[in-house]
């Protein structure tokens, strides 16, 4: 009888081959984005965030996601993938009426490579809408890119808005580079009669030259 009970024994009820949570066969990561367990959806996101191909699963996921943690967790796995197309994937969102989702955004494409981010980011500063410029000029700022300078300045050397132009007259403070100290004074000369223009060009004077 013990010989019996050993031979019915001898497959391990939880092993790999039967275990979906330790099986990559047992469970398609794209179908659990639409499960309508939370934890599912979660543990779904995390496993495609590594997989480059994921990504409009994984964004388009995200247009209709409500659940905070599986947000956070396609975005997580989104900036893990953190390829030109994953930053692409997200801008789009950046045009929502969800201030959270906004932030949340402009967050994530910040964390990614900035060689990778940038040329996704460079068109929305031909936007027609000021506030995706706004948006532009805030993400690259916050880029270690070697042209990140070049990008700002050009943005208060011509663009028409002048809350975009002091954006980036912000953002080019900001980089501590005396260098921007030209552009920022052709900014005081398009924009003479506006008080925050004239302020901010006198901050950056004062840090650039030490006063």
């Amino acid at each position: 009888m013990a010989f019996v009970k050993a031979r019915k024994n001898t497959t391990p009820p939880s092993g790999p081959a039967t275990d979906p949570a330790v099986d990559p066969q047992a469970v398609d990561p794209q179908a659990g984005l639409t499960d309508a367990d939370p934890a599912a959806r979660r543990q779904a996101a995390r496993a495609l965030a590594h997989i480059p191909g994921a990504v409009p699963a994984l964004a388009g996921r995200l247009l209709v996601e409500d659940d905070p943690g599986v947000r956070e967790a396609i975005l997580t796995a989104l900036v893990r993938i953190g390829t030109g197309e994953a930053a692409a994937a997200l801008l789009p969102l950046l045009d929502r009426e969800d201030a959270a989702l906004r932030n949340a955004v402009l967050e994530s494409v910040q964390q990614m490579p900035a060689a990778a981010a940038a040329p996704a980011v460079l068109p929305l500063l031909d936007h027609p809408d000021s506030d995706l410029r706004i948006f532009a000029v805030q993400l690259l700022g916050a880029m270690s890119h070697p042209d990140r300078l070049g990008w700002l300045s050009g943005v208060v050397e011509r663009d028409p808005h002048v809350n975009v132009c002091l954006a980036a007259a912000e953002a080019l403070a900001e980089t501590g580079d005396p260098a921007a100290l030209p552009s920022l004074e052709t900014l005081a000369l398009r924009f003479p009669g506006d008080p925050m223009v004239g302020f901010s060009v006198d901050a950056a004077r004062r840090r650039f030259r030490g006063g």
